[in-house]
């Protein structure tokens, strides 16, 4: 989940807390709340901020969790040695009250903590700021060849779906899946390659009938909201589809790369990393491998295991990079000296382009053979309209298109005029439209609608004398259309129910056959909506997570759990606060060998920190047992100066071994430590 997904529904009492108490400054100058949590200038002023235990609690959270949801223990055991329980905790606190990191709760009362997806990169960027500098390519390194590459990118593929939609339906069956000649023929049209996609280890409903490529394919048009799923048929939006094409080509591809990657990233921190990587990697021409990655990572300290390597590269490839292949955003490559490692490219990078309008200016180049040539510029509203009037001999970055008389009719049946046709050509024909199509066009188009066929029902009565009686009934001639006979009358299938319910209003009691749906209404029935070439004033954010209706399962259930608006305070993290001893916490002395015990037993059970003198010196412990010894015990835990927490080490000291003590508990007494 990111930022402008969890601000949608986060409670009005922690956004107006963060809103008032911490981001104000940077809200006064009209920006919104979602801007503000990712801006790199306002990360780093919180960083400068924040206290010791929160910088360490965020810093373990970005290396060794990532953007996975996580639990306290989790946490606890990531940040050990470094930090006690109770230090964890309090900076655990730290960050939710500063909107860094959400909690959410379960329903049996439990609790799941998440940093957003694009916090993850705004922190890691903060963090390691020099990380691109392993990603340096060997000294006899070789040009790759490529080897794989799509010849669609995803959102050309999806266009070509969703034109097929508009031509064809997507009507369901019985079992909730699209018919099967249907589904047929629109996997033979998709050219995603489910070999590079297998590696997403993806989950999917109706696995059993679904190809993976159709399944990805339909997953982000329901996510992206351009279908959506009724009991009859995946159903076309135009408002939403409109809203789409009319963003830039590097807006859509931003916004289809943030859906996958918030569906199918790996838990594993390490990988999350290795993204994170890659995505600095300018687009264009710059080759990297996997094994790159994985020894930057290494070289930080991120990945421990070097024997994991090879196993986490071929992970990386198989996971991460080669369904991006599959989508058209990078190409694979090999060295033409040979060699099995694999090259990879940025070809469509997400976040190195604008999110501009797409440009109006683009036009179609009308050939005199009746073909029509569209450049990568035209808008994408345009090529819509025109996939309804002209077949789609290809779909590439220079689409080519052929006007036939098969396809004029079918945009005739689809609502659209003769003179809207000829109307479209020639505002959108760069050079002009040739005479001789023209009036190929309107010759074509002459004859339609001279004849139809129309859905009726045959309304019987049972006599002349009923029929009568029916015409002079209030408000039931409007829906009398021809009389056949004496006793019989048309009746649009669509004006069944309205005059059904005169009737019976009137005493009549007419049968309606109970499988009666009527029919659609004249703009319903045309299949292939028109859209217009721009988008309205409340077009959407593209930037924004979307629906979470699709047919892929998230890899998370974090979304469906209900958001803490509670932040707890120091003292709410410290149960038994009440039954400690004012002077532990206040007083730095020496004390009896039982109440030594008390106080390391209670630290224990709070799981916190005790400061000790010893020889001179301040230490700080955080005790883990205690032990019996000869009469006497001893403590066992983690210690450190009390001026760093950097130099640890694991000591054992018998009660005698130190002058003075008190009890530690973070946030409460800390500041008051030297």
């Amino acid at each position: 989940m990111n930022y402008a997904e969890l601000l949608k529904r986060m409670p009005n009492e922690l956004r107006r807390s963060l809103e008032t108490e911490l981001y104000g400054p940077w809200l006064n100058k009209g920006v919104s709340l979602a801007e503000v949590c990712t801006d790199p200038v306002v990360v780093k002023t919180i960083w400068g901020r924040m206290v010791d235990t929160e910088r360490t609690v965020l810093r373990t959270l970005v290396l060794r969790i990532g953007s996975e949801p996580f639990d306290y223990a989790r946490l606890e055991k990531a940040t050990s040695p470094v930090l006690s329980g109770a230090e964890t905790r309090l900076g655990l606190c730290g960050l939710l009250r500063k909107g860094i990191v959400f909690a959410f709760r379960k329903t049996w009362g439990e609790y799941l903590y998440l940093l957003p997806i694009d916090g993850f990169g705004l922190w890691r960027d903060l963090l390691l700021p020099e990380e691109t500098s392993g990603c340096e390519r060997p000294g006899d390194f070789v040009m790759p060849e490529v080897i794989r590459s799509a010849r669609l990118s995803l959102r050309l593929e999806l266009f070509q779906t969703l034109v097929f939609a508009a031509q064809h339906g997507l009507k369901l069956s019985k079992n909730g899946t699209v018919h099967k000649k249907l589904l047929q023929k629109l996997a033979d049209q998709l050219g995603l390659n489910g070999e590079l996609l297998n590696g997403a280890s993806l989950k999917y409903a109706y696995a059993d009938t679904y190809p993976l490529p159709v399944a990805v394919a339909l997953d982000f048009l329901l996510r992206l909201q351009l279908l959506s799923q009724n009991e009859e048929e995946l159903a076309l939006q135009p408002e939403a589809i409109r809203n789409w094409l009319s963003a830039s080509p590097e807006a859509q591809t931003k916004r289809l790369y943030l859906i996958w990657k918030q569906l199918t990233l790996s838990p594993q921190a390490w990988m999350q990393h290795a993204v994170s990587m890659a995505e600095r990697l300018a687009s264009g021409g710059e080759w990297f491998s996997a094994e790159m990655l994985i020894a930057n990572l290494s070289a930080q300290g991120i990945t421990e295991e070097h024997e994991q390597a090879e196993e986490q590269s071929q992970e990386l490839q198989a996971r991460w990079l080669l369904p991006l292949v599959a989508f058209g955003w990078m190409e694979e490559g090999r060295s033409p000296t040979g060699g099995s490692m694999a090259w990879f490219r940025w070809t469509e990078h997400p976040f190195q382009s604008g999110d501009a309008e797409a440009s109006d200016e683009g036009g179609l180049m009308i050939q005199p053979d009746f073909e029509i040539l569209a450049p990568p510029d035209v808008p994408g509203a345009v090529l819509w309209e025109l996939c309804c009037l002209a077949d789609t001999v290809r779909l590439d970055q220079v689409s080519i298109f052929k006007l036939t008389k098969s396809s004029v009719r079918r945009a005739l049946e689809n609502g659209r005029t003769q003179g809207e046709i000829v109307m479209f050509l020639e505002s959108h024909a760069l050079y002009g439209l040739p005479e001789h199509i023209r009036l190929a066009v309107e010759q074509w188009a002459k004859p339609f609608g001279k004849t139809s066929f129309m859905q009726a029902c045959l309304l019987r009565c049972v006599d002349e004398e009923t029929a009568q009686s029916l015409e002079r009934l209030p408000g039931a001639s409007q829906y009398l259309q021809d009389k056949l006979g004496s006793n019989h009358y048309l009746i649009a299938a669509e004006d069944v129910k309205p005059l059904a319910a005169v009737l019976e209003k009137a005493g009549m009691m007419p049968g309606v056959p109970s499988d009666w749906k009527g029919s659609e209404t004249a703009a319903q029935a045309s299949a292939y909506p028109k859209l217009g070439e721009h988008a309205d004033n409340n077009r959407h954010d593209l930037r924004e997570w979307t629906g979470d209706k699709g047919f892929i399962y998230a890899r998370t259930s974090v979304a469906y759990y209900e958001m803490e608006a509670r932040i707890p305070s120091a003292i709410d993290l410290y149960p038994e606060y009440s039954e400690i001893p004012a002077g532990w916490l206040r007083d730095y002395r020496s004390y009896h060998a039982s109440t030594r015990k008390e106080m390391v037993e209670k630290a224990i059970r709070l799981k916190t920190v005790l400061q000790i003198r010893k020889d001179g010196c301040d230490y700080r412990i955080t005790p883990h047992k205690v032990q019996e010894t000869r009469g006497s015990w001893c403590m066992t835990g983690i210690g450190r100066t009390a001026s760093t927490i950097d130099h640890i080490e694991e000591m054992r000291l018998m009660p005698e071994e130190w002058q003075e003590m008190k009890l530690i508990l973070p946030g409460i007494n800390d500041k008051y430590l030297y």
